[in-house]
C-alpha cells in the first residue's frame, strides 16, 4: 500500500473549485497554497530516492555487458560487430518507448508506470546471464532497455511533481549523479565480483535486487497528488478529453526549440552512452595497456565526474536563473577535452584517467537540456516533452554504439584485436558527434524556471 498524506493521495479540492475542477472564481490561491506545503518537508524526498533507487539500478544494468564485454564475447564466440550490435539493442527498445512512457506519466502518474518497469529489467538481467547465445543476449538487452526507459523519466516527471520550480535546475542533476553511482558500482566493483566469483553471479543477483525495487517502488511511492491535477489544469489539461497521442507528438514535434534542445543534448552524452556504457574499457585496456579492472576504475571517473558537474551546473543554474550560457559553454569543455584525449596520446596514464574526469565533469551540463525542458512545457504535457528530448539522447546511440566498434574493427582479422590507432577510429566518431551537438547548442533560445518572469514562460509553453 503506498504512503497516504493528506498531500498525496487524499482529494484537496479547494473550496472556491467546483466538481469539475473549475474555478468560477479565477483564484487559485488555495491550490498554490496546498502545492507549497506538500513540497516542504522530508517526504517528497523520500519519494524522490525511492524512485531514484530504480535508475541506480538501471544504470548499473546497463553498462555491466562493457565490463564483462571479454566473458561475453568469449562464451558467445561474437565479433566486435555483433558484441556492439547486441548490446545496442537496449537502446533500440529504449529510444522509441520513451514518446509513450511520456504519455502514460502524463496520464497516470509515476507508480503505476515505473513498478512494472523495474520487473522487465530484472528479466533482461535474467536472460542475459542465462545463456551463451549472442542473439539471446540481444533480446536480454532489449529488455532492459524497455523497462529502463522509464527510469530517469519517472525520477524526473516524480521531482517536478513534488518540488518546487526554483529547484528544478538541480533535481536532474542529483537524478543524474544517483545513476553514476549505479554506473560506478557497475565498473571495478563487478569486475572484481566478475574474477572472483564469475561473470553470471553479479547478474543473476542483479535480478533478484530489480525484483526487491520493484516491490518497493508499488509499496512506497504516492499516486499522483489531486493539487498536481489542478494545477495541470490550469494549462489547459481536460481529463474528460485527453488529447490523441499522435496529436501531442505532432504539436511537440513541430517546436523547432524542442529539436535543438534534443539533438545538442544527443551529442553532448556520447561520452557516457558510448565510452562510459561500453567502450571505454576496451578504450582504455587498448590505448595505455591497463588490466580490465584498472580500466574499469579509470572508466569509473567518467560516471563520478558527470555526477558531480550535474549536481553542480544544475545549481549554478537555479542560482544564476539561466541555462543556455551553462548548457552551451559545458558542450565547449566538453569537447576541448575529448579532443584532448584523443590527440594528446595515452602517456602518462595518469593524464588520461584525468582527462577521463574532467571530460564527465564537463558532460554533466547535459542535464540542462530537461531543465530547458520543463521550464517551457506545459505541465499536461511535460512528461511527452521530456520523453521526446530522451528519445532523441537515446536513438543515438543505437547507431553509434556499433558504430564505434565497426570503424575500430575494420581491417581487422574477425578473432583479433583493433590497435591503438584503429581505437582511435571509433573515437573520432564520438568527438564529431559532440563537436556538432554543441554547435547546435548556442541556437537554443534560453529559459527560466516557470513563475520565475511573468508571462514570459507561459508565452513559450508547448501546449496551451
Amino acid at each position: 500500500m503506498a504512503i497516504s498524506s493528506k498531500f498525496g493521495e487524499c482529494s484537496v479540492i479547494p473550496a472556491s473549485v467546483d466538481s469539475d475542477g473549475v474555478n468560477p472564481s479565477g483564484l487559485d490561491g488555495d491550490v498554490q497554497t496546498v502545492a507549497r506545503q506538500a513540497r516542504t518537508g522530508v517526504l517528497p524526498w523520500i519519494f524522490f530516492l525511492v524512485a531514484s533507487a530504480f535508475y541506480f539500478y538501471e544504470f548499473f544494468a546497463r553498462v555491466a555487458p562493457g565490463v564483462l564485454k571479454s566473458d561475453i564475447r568469449s562464451v558467445t564466440g561474437a565479433t566486435e560487430g555483433e558484441f556492439g550490435f547486441a548490446m545496442a539493442m537496449y537502446f533500440l527498445a529504449y529510444a522509441p518507448a520513451q514518446l509513450i512512457v511520456g504519455r502514460m506519466l502524463d496520464r497516470f502518474g509515476t507508480r503505476v508506470v515505473v513498478t512494472p518497469a523495474a520487473v522487465v529489467v530484472a528479466l533482461g538481467c535474467l536472460l542475459l546471464t542465462s545463456t551463451d547465445s549472442i542473439v539471446l543476449m540481444g533480446v536480454g538487452r532489449f529488455l532492459q532497455g524497455l523497462g529502463s526507459s522509464v527510469a530517469y523519466l519517472g525520477v524526473v516527471y516524480l521531482a517536478l511533481v513534488w518540488f518546487p520550480p526554483h529547484r528544478h535546475g538541480i533535481i536532474p542533476g542529483i537524478t543524474v549523479a544517483m545513476g553514476t553511482l549505479g554506473g560506478c558500482t557497475a565498473q571495478y566493483p563487478l569486475a572484481v565480483a566478475a574474477h572472483d566469483w564469475g561473470w553470471q553471479v553479479p547478474l543473476f543477483l542483479c535480478t533478484a535486487v530489480g525484483l526487491a525495487i520493484a516491490m518497493l517502488l508499488w509499496c512506497l511511492l504516492p499516486r499522483r497528488p489531486d493539487w498536481f491535477i489542478h494545477l495541470m489544469k490550469e494549462d489547459g489539461y481536460e481529463p474528460e478529453l485527453p488529447e490523441p497521442m499522435l496529436a501531442v507528438v505532432l504539436r511537440i514535434a513541430s517546436n523547432p526549440q524542442l529539436w535543438l534542445i534534443s539533438l545538442a543534448a544527443a551529442g553532448l552524452y556520447l561520452p557516457i552512452s558510448v565510452i562510459g556504457d561500453l567502450w571505454g574499457v576496451s578504450f582504455l585496456e587498448i590505448e595505455t595497456g591497463l588490466a580490465t579492472k584498472w580500466a574499469s576504475l579509470a572508466t569509473t571517473l567518467v560516471f563520478i565526474g558527470f555526477a558531480i558537474g550535474g549536481v553542480g551546473v544544475g545549481h549554478l543554474a537555479d542560482r544564476l536563473r539561466c541555462r543556455k550560457i551553462l548548457f552551451v559553454g559545458c558542450g565547449g569543455a566538453s569537447c576541448c577535452t575529448a579532443t584532448l584525449l584523443m590527440f594528446a596520446g595515452v602517456e602518462p596514464t595518469w593524464l588520461t584517467i584525468v582527462l577521463l574526469a574532467v571530460l564527465g565533469l564537463a558532460v554533466g551540463g547535459q542535464s540542462l537540456a530537461f531543465v530547458m525542458t520543463a521550464d517551457f512545457a506545459a505541465r499536461h504535457t511535460r512528461g511527452i516533452q521530456l520523453a521526446f528530448v530522451n528519445f532523441i539522447v537515446m536513438l543515438l546511440p543505437v547507431v553509434v554504439q556499433p558504430g564505434v566498434g565497426y570503424l575500430a574493427g575494420l581491417g581487422v582479422p574477425e578473432d583479433g584485436t583493433p590497435d591503438g590507432t584503429q581505437e582511435l577510429r571509433g573515437y573520432a566518431l564520438v568527438v564529431g558527434l559532440m563537436v556538432i551537438g554543441t554547435l547546435i547548442a548556442c541556437f537554443v533560445k534560453e529559459t527560466a524556471p516557470d513563475g520565475d518572469i511573468d508571462g514570459d514562460i507561459d508565452a513559450q509553453r508547448v501546449g496551451h
